[in-house]
């Protein structure tokens, strides 16, 4: 009946992702999570920010810009936190960009993972005559990232490949695969200082990285010309 009456209710609210963030807020215990979060604080007032993640799958805490908190919603997120971790334990040493530490902690059953919060801005965020003007600079930094990262083959991760034998090769490797929303800069030099989200990272082709997504196509033709360029040179 509860969850009768909660669909009746967002059924009001005409904007999808505003009625799927109520809908999540009003079916899990949000107030209960947030508490479990501000637990990690030293302050006596900490400061939290509250969001939901891609296809409201997490609910996001952030807590005094230190720490970031993902709680699972339409599973445990054991499995998606170990997998995670596991890529970005062993991606973290090879990359030449920072790949934030995380941690998984237990909250009532749930895998809720805990990350260092990166303090930055988002590409996606700059206007776009602002991203026009540091593209080379940011296909410089992202080639060399997309490039050691998809060349690298852990052994100790081997076994997460959908076909443990498989190779790398010319855009396909490893790859964090959402990277237009989920790189951040520094918001004075406009340096690429961490890549974050690495939950659907995954040993596969990664092109659509250069043609899907948000980013801007002038950012991506660079990107691109860099990357194949970088290819090339160490061939």
């Amino acid at each position: 009946m509860r969850r009768l009456l909660i669909n009746i209710l967002c059924g009001f609210v005409w904007n999808r992702k505003k009625r799927n963030i109520l809908r999540m807020e009003l079916n899990n215990p949000i107030r209960k999570w947030v508490k479990f979060a501000k637990s990690f604080s030293d302050e006596k007032h900490p400061k939290i920010k509250n969001t939901s993640g891609y296809r409201c799958g997490n609910f996001v805490v952030c807590v005094d810009d230190r720490w970031v908190f993902k709680f699972p919603i339409k599973t445990d997120g054991k499995e998606i936190s170990i997998r995670e971790k596991r890529i970005v334990d062993a991606l973290r040493p090879i990359s030449p960009i920072k790949i934030p530490e995380m941690e998984i902690l237990d909250f009532e059953g749930l895998a809720v993972r805990k990350y260092e919060f990166i303090k930055g801005v988002g590409f996606h965020k700059l206007p776009r005559e602002k991203q026009n003007k540091i593209a080379d600079k940011i296909a410089t930094q992202l080639a060399k990232y997309l490039y050691e990262i998809g060349c690298a083959d852990p052994v100790e991760i081997r076994d997460l490949k959908s076909r443990p034998t498989d190779k790398t090769s010319i855009m396909h490797g490893w790859c964090q695969n959402d990277l237009w929303d989920n790189f951040i800069m520094d918001e004075k030099t406009f340096d690429v200082i961490a890549i974050i989200d690495w939950e659907g990272a995954g040993f596969n082709d990664f092109y659509g990285t250069f043609i899907n997504g948000t980013g801007n196509s002038a950012v991506k033709i660079a990107l691109l010309r860099e990357y194949l360029r970088l290819g090339i040179h160490e061939k």
